[in-house]
């Protein structure tokens, strides 16, 4: 069993292609390629934590979607996830929240859709969606999702980063972290 996350799949929204350059003619074939490139990757006992803006429309468009990926899923909310309609589809995932905080080899990684700050603290990390492909501006964020530099780095675009890959980025990060609050703290004596 392998967790994975995503974030900004944006199922449905013409205007994401556009605005986030996809390469995709049609939202039909960035829909078909992002559910195989899931169900490519997931397993059904596999778990997906998708970090916001799943799919935008009305519950037969989020249906359709989610009777077709396969794995464990669970959503984290986004802007663009209308939650009455999200409250329809709660029987295809394990949870929906708003944040969740995961604790896994003592790091501490902040699954939110927004990037947020958290200090140069070297086991805290945020773990988002929501700006696409812009680059997360702090160390300790990482941006999970289908557009971003982490992920086509990685795995490649539209593809789900498994957690074994995001946990070795951390490492690294931590490296740079500690540099940091080395830096900070000689710049203070």
């Amino acid at each position: 069993m392998t967790t994975y996350y995503t974030a900004d799949t944006h199922f449905y929204h013409k205007n994401v292609i556009r605005l986030s350059n996809r390469p995709f003619v049609s939202i039909e074939e960035m829909n078909e390629r992002f559910i195989d490139n899931w169900n490519r990757t997931v397993n059904k006992n596999d778990t997906v934590y998708h970090l916001g803006d799943f799919v935008l429309g009305g519950t037969t468009k989020w249906e359709d979607t989610l009777s077709r990926l396969t794995g464990n899923k669970h959503l984290i909310l986004g802007n663009h996830d209308d939650k009455k309609v999200v409250s329809k589809m709660a029987h295809y995932f394990e949870s929906i929240e708003l944040m969740v905080e995961k604790k896994i080899d003592r790091q501490h990684l902040f699954l939110f859709h927004y990037p947020i700050e958290i200090g140069l603290t070297p086991n805290a990390y945020s773990i988002h969606g929501h700006i696409h492909e812009r680059p997360s501006r702090l160390v300790n964020q990482i941006n999970v999702g289908v557009d971003s530099d982490f992920t086509r780095e990685v795995v490649g675009f539209g593809n789900l980063i498994p957690e074994e890959l995001v946990l070795e980025e951390l490492k690294s990060r931590k490296i740079e972290v500690l540099r940091l609050r080395e830096e900070i703290r000689e710049d203070n004596v």
